[in-house]
């Protein structure tokens, strides 16, 4: 048996579940929101992109206020989706470019390809976090 703390065993804690989720709330409002331009997208659910931003981030404050299993299931829905939707973006939409008739870069550089990986980590680490963070009551 190991003496140590297991990363499980400490998100268990309420008040840590609400900075973590606060920590979560800062990373979207900064990067997830300017990062990926939802003013400009396409909604594929035939919603106005600026009400979906607005429930989402009412989403993520909802376990910061009140840290029940209905308020997890909200984040991590909310989570989930956004790495999957954000894979598909990254993936897909990428892939569209290349089989058009003007391609503006027929080439993948490093930094889109870094960026990329990055952003479709992030969005599942978060995703796994939130799954770990699951409350008790």
């Amino acid at each position: 048996m190991k003496n140590g703390i297991y990363i499980t065993e400490y998100l268990k804690n309420e008040k840590k579940q609400r900075l973590i989720y606060g920590g979560i709330l800062l990373l979207w409002i900064f990067v997830g929101l300017n990062f990926v331009k939802y003013k400009y997208d396409f909604s594929p659910f035939r919603i106005d992109m600026l009400i979906l931003m607005i429930v989402s981030t009412l989403l993520l404050i909802g376990p910061i206020i009140i840290n029940r299993k209905i308020m997890w299931i909200g984040a991590f829905g909310f989570a989930l989706l956004h790495g999957l939707w954000t894979t598909y973006k990254v993936t897909f939409g990428t892939l569209v470019d290349f089989h058009r008739d003007y391609v503006p870069s027929p080439n993948w550089n490093l930094n889109d390809i870094g960026v990329s990986i990055l952003l479709i980590t992030v969005s599942f680490l978060v995703t796994w976090l939130i799954w770990k963070m699951k409350p008790k009551k």
